[in-house]
């Protein structure tokens, strides 16, 4: 079911959570909302919910305009941050449980209810807990069981808040390619709201980016990254390197000291002799962990700092080739610089290529 949401406005009090917001999400899509607190992401998926109602704007599925539909009237399916399973049920009893709250007429026998838990908790890969009880449960394995239990009545849209947020990083990776895996089998349109962004990249076909109530880009996971809109979006996916003036090759024409370029951490070359477009640095600090080495160099012209990233092995053959040590002077050249110019104008992304800074 495609979801279609136009000129959706929302505030609370003097807070606008939804500013005008216009959005697209055709049948089958895994879209994320992505933004940090608040910024509008949990509002927007409410609202498509029909756990709030816009103050303007239509929500509207599959062209039928269901702003002010009840909530029971959407046939979406949702799996909150923490579970919201019933303790006293028991794993099969829960996930059963939309499907024995149906009218009379339109509920399935027993025996067709059992049929249907048991599949989707073979779906979820734990039919062999069907009889423990939440509190039994490990939180990846209750999550996952939230999921089984939206999924139960067979919802043509399925939300998501924050659906990892309770869980430990490792727990939380697992699950989200787990996510993946199952969407590409069962093709439901969902929606999930995040504030990771590797989350959102690892798990959505497309991202929504949205801060202060607006959306700020909506493309796929390498548009958003590799093509932002906005400085925003550009700082908000990922740690990224701030130079003011034209850092890099310039296009030609007079620097305009206001133009700012962005070089994120990987995208740096450190050479040792000054070119044109390079930035005299001096070695402050190398921070190895595991695979990866941050190195954090302090500007010769202002005393600022600049991080460069690189795989481990890379970074030990570098340093034992340049000598490298704390203090040691050398020069940065970057890979790809993206520029956003005085005026408004931007974004523009330059790439070099490597072998021109050698």
């Amino acid at each position: 079911m495609s979801i279609e949401i136009r000129n959706l406005n929302k505030a609370f009090g003097n807070t606008v959570v939804c500013d005008n917001i216009n959005l697209d999400i055709p049948s089958g899509e895994l879209v994320a909302l992505l933004g940090p607190s608040g910024s509008g992401k949990t509002s927007l998926l409410r609202i498509i919910a029909g756990l709030e109602r816009p103050d303007s704007g239509t929500v509207s599925f599959h062209g039928a305009d269901a702003t002010y539909d009840d909530v029971r009237d959407r046939n979406v399916g949702f799996v909150f941050q923490h579970y919201a399973l019933f303790g006293h049920m028991s794993i099969f009893e829960n996930v059963a449980f939309g499907l024995r709250v149906r009218p009379k007429a339109t509920r399935p026998s027993e025996s067709k209810i059992r049929e249907k838990v048991m599949e989707l908790l073979k779906l979820v890969q734990l039919d062999w807990l069907a009889d423990r009880y939440p509190h039994q449960l490990s939180g990846g394995q209750r999550q996952r069981i939230a999921l089984a239990r939206a999924l139960a009545v067979e919802p043509k849209v399925l939300l998501l808040d924050e659906p990892f947020g309770a869980l430990d990083a490792k727990v939380r990776k697992e699950l989200r390619r787990w996510l993946r895996r199952l969407h590409d089998e069962m093709h439901v349109t969902s929606v999930f709201v995040t504030h990771d962004q590797d989350e959102a990249m690892e798990v959505a076909d497309r991202v929504v980016v949205m801060n202060l109530g607006k959306i700020e880009q909506d493309g796929t996971p390498d548009e958003v990254y590799d093509r932002p809109a906005t400085p925003f979006v550009l700082q908000f996916l990922g740690d990224v390197n701030l130079f003011h003036g034209r850092f890099g090759h310039s296009p030609g024409g007079n620097v305009d000291p206001n133009d700012v370029s962005y070089v994120r951490p990987h995208e740096l070359e450190i050479v040792a002799t000054p070119s044109e477009g390079t930035l005299a640095v001096t070695l402050s600090q190398a921070l190895t962990v595991g695979p990866q080495t941050r190195i954090e160099f302090k500007r010769q012209d202002d005393g600022s700092y600049v991080d460069v990233e690189m795989a481990r092995a890379d970074y030990t053959a570098l340093r034992d080739t340049l000598g490298l040590v704390t203090g040691s002077q050398v020069y940065l050249k970057p890979r790809r610089v993206t520029r956003f110019l005085a005026g408004g104008q931007g974004p523009q992304t330059e790439e070099f290529d490597p072998a021109a800074m050698i």
